[in-house]
């Protein structure tokens, strides 16, 4: 879920909000919402009997999860600098266009 949310809106955060911090800290909000959502469902799962997100013996600990959403959350980060950084790029390549004309 947080993966599909990432790919869905980091980018286009970027490049349609002006403000980066703006952009971060909804993109921060929004990622939060749906990885409280996601770990329940994934706790949920893991106390019926599933030990696809989570291992059978809770002492061996998660460091997986932890590292696979820590990593998704840096790369929504990272797609809203770069889409932060298209848009300016391409505000300044009209204005350059525009200078030399």
């Amino acid at each position: 879920m947080i993966a599909i949310l990432t790919i869905l809106v980091a980018l286009p955060l970027g490049l349609l909000v002006r403000n980066r911090l703006a952009a971060y800290l909804t993109y921060a909000i929004l990622f939060a919402q749906v990885f409280t959502f996601q770990t329940a469902t994934l706790l949920m799962e893991w106390a019926k009997g599933s030990t696809e997100a989570f291992p059978a013996d809770p002492t061996k600990g998660s460091f997986g999860y932890l590292a696979f959403t820590s990593t998704i959350y840096a790369v929504g980060f990272g797609l809203i600098t770069l889409g932060h950084w298209l848009r300016n790029r391409r505000r300044t390549g009209a204005d350059a266009v525009l200078l030399d004309s």
